[in-house]
């Protein structure tokens, strides 16, 4: 592989984790003091009635209850199952959440989220947020709810084993396939999964390695199934991609939209 290595730039990666990290780090700072009490002692404003959590236009009724955008009314879901916008449960029935406060909630598996869960729909206009199979309202991949669906394991194909899986060259179908992003797959220009640390989108958020909100199925490099067999490829990255997965590649499917 020529013209780029990841071992070259390991410490642009670390620089990039770090910075995430620091606005995450502030961000949650920022909304603590939003929810927090005022210096004049006048009741705080709660962090959902800020316009700019939602998208543009949304209001605070219509981002819990919907309706979402037309994209995503019966759109199919990462675990591809469709959604039935007549057969949705509120957030509120279950105890739907973000991240940092699912994380107190006793049936929360570390690393869980939307967006590595079966029933998650994401972004697909560009307004960072995506919509459920399962409930109602805007979804944003950070968040979590007690229905989380585990997302399917693909199996081995056939005449394979899976250590072959991160070298294998992928089917016809993906060689040269365009990501979710739109850009062009180049099977002489990837990454090894080793060299951006692929792994599972759960254990990356559980071990502190990716913040909360981010898998294979919400990148805008993923390249999605299209043969049936539950796998996809990447625009970045060699061999059979799963959408449960996650790599320091990563980028924001709605910077792309």
């Amino acid at each position: 592989m020529e013209g780029k290595s990841w071992a070259d730039s390991a410490s642009n990666y670390d620089m990039w984790s770090r910075r995430n990290y620091l606005v995450a780090t502030v961000g949650l700072a920022a909304l603590s003091g939003c929810t927090g009490d005022t210096d004049d002692g006048s009741e705080p404003t709660e962090s959902g009635d800020d316009d700019e959590e939602r998208p543009e236009g949304v209001t605070a009724d219509e981002f819990e209850r919907g309706p979402v955008p037309e994209v995503y009314v019966s759109a199919t879901s990462l675990g591809n199952e469709q959604r039935n916008p007549d057969e949705l449960r509120t957030k509120s029935a279950v105890s739907f959440s973000e991240y940092e406060e699912a994380r107190e909630n006793e049936g929360h598996t570390p690393g869980t989220c939307c967006a590595n869960c079966a029933d998650y729909i994401p972004d697909k206009n560009g307004d960072e947020f995506g919509a459920c199979v399962e409930v109602e309202g805007y979804i944003d991949g950070a968040d979590w709810c007690t229905i989380y669906e585990e997302l399917p394991e693909p199996e081995v194909p056939e005449g394979m084993s899976e250590e072959e899986l991160a070298t294998a060259e992928v089917p016809e179908e993906y060689r040269t396939a365009s990501s979710i992003g739109g850009e062009e797959r180049d099977p002489d220009d990837l990454f090894s999964h080793e060299e951006v640390n692929l792994m599972e989108s759960v254990d990356a958020i559980a071990e502190g390695v990716a913040p909360p909100g981010r898998s294979c199925g919400n990148c805008a490099e993923f390249i999605p199934d299209t043969n049936g067999d539950m796998w996809g490829a990447c625009g970045k990255v060699e061999g059979f991609i799963a959408v449960e997965d996650w790599c320091a590649v990563w980028e924001h499917v709605s910077e792309e939209l």
